[in-house]
């Protein structure tokens, strides 16, 4: 009977309160809840819930003010719970939008949970499609006319999603689609006409990206299980894409860090194997920074560095175990390439510029116990003072989503 008094609160308080809001709600199942607070002209929530398999124990929880805004929330399954709030008592969102489903086709679907919280402005959206056991999925986003699309398929699978600052920002649009088991995933967008995409499936896969600025394109596809992927860029025009699958052979813990300080950079990193180890530092702009790591290979590492303006270089390691490379790249318009096929291979490229013409060199190993080192320093250059160590600096652990706290929706009436 509580729950049935609950559920036409909610409805009273839009249909008296607020003749022009909408509310719909429909339960069935056992021990749900719903609660829906509406403020402003033209708001619109509309809630189904239903009992798929076992014993129901969903929740919904909406609280709009402004005006125009739409929450739309469709759970099935058992123990699923929602939360969707958008816009706030100071500057409230208009146009916005939230939409929620859990267990869309698996009905047996259970533990879900799905947070929005949207304090942006005109135009701004909120997708979740959550279908499986224990996801648990978290938005939001105080930008203005900005996306945010959320899907998981599975179990366990995590992800958290921030595009900010507070009403500064403009048109961002976030991907993330998760399939599998144990993935996490977890972005922060901050800047204008920004796009960012996770694609996880498998298991145990960890994406992490952050960039903030205009116009930057960052994307992560993984497929396999245990390859972890760590993104940064800042500044604007940037385009950071990192691969870690297992067409060829497993993916295993790969590392994959790219950071990008300037403008129009491009970094590119493809891994299939174990083990691998890949870090990207550009500074400047316009350079240009790939990286193929294949099957066949354990214990491969990649680290380059650029500084400067125009930089190119291309790293290759494709075959065989225990391959390292490391190259550094200084000054204007150099260009580097390495190549490495086989076992145990070893690679320094090392260039640098005062001011002179670009530097160019290229690294070829196919064989096994090769060894190559090779520095280049420009004007007045001093080996002994100017040389470069081969070192990796060690990866930076991941940001991953926070657990979410259960939604609580106490009694209308307590103790009727």
């Amino acid at each position: 009977m509580k729950k049935l008094i609950l559920g036409a609160a909610a409805l009273l308080f839009a249909a008296i309160g607020f003749a022009q809001n909408t509310s719909n709600s429909s339960q069935s199942g056992n021990d749900q809840r719903v609660y829906v607070r509406q403020a402003g002209t033209s708001l619109n929530s509309d809630i189904q819930q239903a009992n798929g398999a076992g014993v129901g124990s969903q929740r919904a929880m909406v609280l709009q003010r402004g005006s125009g805004n739409d929450s739309d929330i469709r759970q099935r399954g058992s123990r699923n719970e929602a939360y969707v709030e958008q816009g706030n008592q100071f500057t409230p969102p208009t146009n916005a939008t939230a939409n929620i489903t859990q267990g869309g086709t698996n009905n047996a679907s259970a533990d879900n949970k799905a947070r929005v919280n949207q304090h942006g402005g005109t135009g701004s959206t909120v997708n979740m499609n959550q279908d499986g056991n224990l996801n648990e999925a978290y938005a939001h986003q105080d930008d203005n006319s900005s996306t945010i699309n959320v899907d998981q398929d599975g179990t366990a699978n995590k992800s958290a999603v921030y595009q900010l600052p507070f009403y500064a920002s403009s048109n961002n649009l976030a991907n993330i689609t998760q399939s599998g088991n144990d993935n996490k995933s977890w972005a922060w967008q901050d800047g204008n006409d920004n796009e960012l995409s996770a694609t996880q499936s498998g298991s145990n896969n960890k994406a992490d990206q952050y960039q903030i600025g205009d116009d930057n394109d960052a994307s992560v596809s993984q497929s396999s299980s245990g390859n972890q992927a760590r993104q940064r860029q800042t500044g604007n025009g940037n385009e950071a894409i990192g691969i870690q699958h297992a067409v060829t052979g497993p993916g295993v813990n790969n590392y994959l860090d790219q950071r990008q300080v300037g403008n129009d950079n491009y970094a590119y990193s493809d891994q299939d194997g174990n083990g691998g180890y890949v870090r990207q530092d550009q500074n400047g702009d316009d350079n240009d920074a790939t990286v193929n790591q294949y099957a066949a290979g354990t214990g491969n590492k990649i680290y380059q560095r650029q500084n400067g303006d125009d930089n190119d270089i291309f790293s290759g390691q494709y075959s065989g175990s225990n391959n390292l490379a490391a190259t550094y790249q200084g000054g204007i318009g150099n260009t580097g390439s390495t190549s490495q096929t086989g076992s145990s291979n070893h690679a320094l490229l090392v260039q640098k510029s005062q001011g002179g013409a670009g530097h160019n060199a290229g690294i070829i190993q196919n064989g096994t116990g090769n060894m190559a080192d090779v520095l280049q320093l420009g004007p007045n250059g001093n080996f002994s003072t100017d040389g470069e160590l081969c070192i990796f600096p060690d990866p930076v652990p991941l940001n991953c989503p926070d657990p979410l706290p259960p939604v609580v929706i106490n009694d209308p009436c307590p103790g009727c």
